[in-house]
């Protein structure tokens, strides 16, 4: 989802950009601009909606013997992550239906053109729920209820990885010792979490009038998406820090792309060596655009 949300964020306005403001990726016809509407909330929705369940199971697993015993487990894992984008899903649906196509005559060319409109429908009724209902369902998904998640499971975990235990059996020494840096990293994400997405939903939310009207605005706003789609982009980066098998697996796909661009061999990996002595863990006419309204994310 962190991909898609990047994707789908920094491809329209590279587009926007090198076509000087004139056209945009998610405007160029009325399906690209219904999946530029929904990705644009069902991606964020969502990876805010993984980090928080994270950050819960982790709390869970440092607390609760019973939770790593019942419900720490991969197809329960999957169950859940099939509920949470169904729900959202379902929750971000009605997205499909905002956009339409006009056309309008321009007379200095002669042309008929088609213009496409997004995030507006011709249903008031529709267009007033964008506007005002979903607002808050946004506001809910997106950031009150994983910040009080959040806020609430780091108390939690902090409490537990602070307190130093001594371990004379080597085996458990080695696994809190990893617990404890994979929780370091989750809290790391949260905070990041907090700090990127805060002053996107404070410019648009509290300060909007204040804002909107001035030479800066553009720029303001901008700014804060910008930072916002910034985390997506940390997440991996925490991984990297954090996980070995996510920075082994890194190394390997950069050894490959060298040694292909290069022309060298690429070896091939002993599977059977490699886990040897270790469990193995599963872990139509000329068309122009019409989007006046920026995704207030």
């Amino acid at each position: 989802m962190d991909t898609i949300s990047l994707y789908q964020w920094n491809l329209n306005h590279v587009f926007y950009t090198m076509s000087n403001g004139k056209r945009k990726v998610f405007g160029r016809s009325i399906i690209l601009c219904k999946l530029g509407q929904f990705f644009g909330f069902y991606t964020l929705h969502t990876s805010a909606m993984f980090l928080t369940f994270v950050q819960l199971d982790r709390a869970f697993l440092l607390r609760s013997r019973w939770y790593k015993a019942k419900i720490a487990h991969p197809r329960v894992a999957l169950i859940i992550c099939a509920i949470i984008l169904l729900t959202l899903f379902v929750l971000n649906g009605f997205l499909f239906g905002l956009g339409f196509e006009y056309s309008t005559y321009n007379n200095s060319t002669g042309i008929e053109e088609i213009r496409v409109a997004c995030y507006y429908s011709k249903d008031s009724k529709l267009d007033n729920f964008f506007r005002v209902q979903y607002t808050w369902i946004h506001l809910v998904v997106m950031y009150i209820v994983p910040f009080s998640v959040i806020i609430i499971c780091t108390l939690l975990i902090v409490k537990k990885i602070i307190i130093k235990q001594t371990f004379t059996n080597v085996q458990l020494a080695t696994s809190a010792q990893r617990n404890r840096r994979i929780s370091i990293m989750l809290l790391l994400m949260c905070f990041t979490y907090i700090i990127t997405t805060l002053p996107n939903r404070l410019c648009f939310s509290v300060f909007e009038k204040q804002l909107v009207g001035h030479d800066y605005t553009d720029t303001v706003f901008l700014a804060t998406n910008t930072l916002m789609y910034t985390r997506n982009s940390l997440n991996a980066f925490f991984l990297y820090l954090s996980v070995n098998c996510f920075r082994r697996d890194v190394r390997r796909l950069l050894l490959i792309c060298s040694r292909k661009l290069t022309g060298q061999p690429i070896p091939q990996e002993n599977n059977a060596n490699e886990h040897v002595g270790r469990m193995k863990t599963f872990h139509e006419p000329l068309k122009t655009v019409l989007n006046t309204m920026p995704i207030k994310a």
